[in-house]
């Protein structure tokens, strides 16, 4: 695992990786990797260099000179659609922006080591769900994409579909199959013909939900109408769990 820290102030990194620590210590789990930036394109650049593992989350200040935290955590989703991002600040005028590219969670400086902590284990829970792989059986070849990797499956007639971030793959494995591999947090079966990823909902009416990919493809998916009330309810606690 690695985690990144990016902040103009030297402090807040310092102060971040040392209860960061505390926690991993405490959970007796290994200690990520740390690494911490003092400006959003010193951070991009860096993830950009061939050779670095992935980062998994990442905690960025908003104001900064140069590239704000909210592009950079825009950008950085872009390229890594699993990772978790921390928005850090003293102002709360920017959490419509940071909630527009699903900002994990949004802490406010100084930073409270107790909600610190509990965020940190909702992230942890989500990475280990997100980050689940998944095999996908077609008639030609198997093929391994991790959950969040997964937009939506949708059932025509006998054929199965399923939709990924790179591509649509004709499944040989029914709904029945992915109803129950996919009953993990985050998913859930709107329709007999649909079971959809959360992560990727953009808006739902009483009868159809519309998913956006991050190249931007839009998909629509039925929504019956004896589970609107059940997805809402999914839906709702999904997006508070994400806050």
């Amino acid at each position: 695992m690695r985690i990144l820290f990016c902040d103009d102030d030297p402090a807040i990194p310092v102060q971040l990786e040392s209860c960061l620590r505390e926690y991993f210590a405490g959970k007796g789990l290994p200690q990520p990797q740390y690494a911490a930036y003092l400006s959003a394109c010193e951070l991009l650049a860096a993830c950009g260099q061939p050779g670095l593992p992935p980062p998994d989350i990442a905690f960025l200040d908003v104001e900064m000179p140069g590239i704000s935290g909210i592009e950079a955590g825009s950008q950085l989703q872009a390229r890594f659609p699993h990772m978790k991002i921390f928005i850090l600040t003293s102002h709360a005028d920017y959490l419509d922006d940071a909630m527009r590219f699903h900002v994990f969670r949004y802490l406010s400086k100084p930073v409270d080591k107790a909600r610190l902590f509990r965020n940190m284990q909702d992230a942890l829970y989500q990475l280990s769900v997100e980050t689940r792989p998944v095999l996908i059986e077609t008639a030609k070849e198997s093929v391994t994409r991790y959950a969040h990797e997964i937009i939506l499956v949708e059932a025509q007639g006998r054929q199965v579909d399923v939709r990924a971030v790179d591509g649509c793959y004709r499944s040989t494995q029914g709904m029945k199959h992915w109803e129950s591999l996919l009953e993990i947090g985050g998913f859930i079966r709107t329709h007999r013909s649909y079971i959809l990823n959360m992560k990727y909902v953009r808006s739902f009416s009483p009868t159809l939900v519309t998913l956006e990919a991050p190249d931007g493809t839009r998909y629509s998916a039925y929504l019956a109408r004896r589970r609107c009330q059940d997805f809402k309810n999914a839906y709702m606690l999904y997006v508070e769990a994400m806050r």
